[in-house]
């Protein structure tokens, strides 16, 4: 879907494997980490 939608991002947060597919790399988003963890960051930010 990101591929076929120019303004569209992907986003990953997998723990282990934050990949994106290379046709979408430039406008993808990629976080290694525990789900838990980073949202409990971000929203400490």
């Amino acid at each position: 879907m990101t591929a076929q939608d120019e303004d569209a991002t992907y986003a990953c947060l997998n723990y282990g494997d934050a990949t994106a597919p290379t046709e979408i790399a430039k406008r993808s988003i990629c976080i290694d980490g525990d789900i838990g963890d980073v949202l409990s960051n971000i929203a400490k930010a």
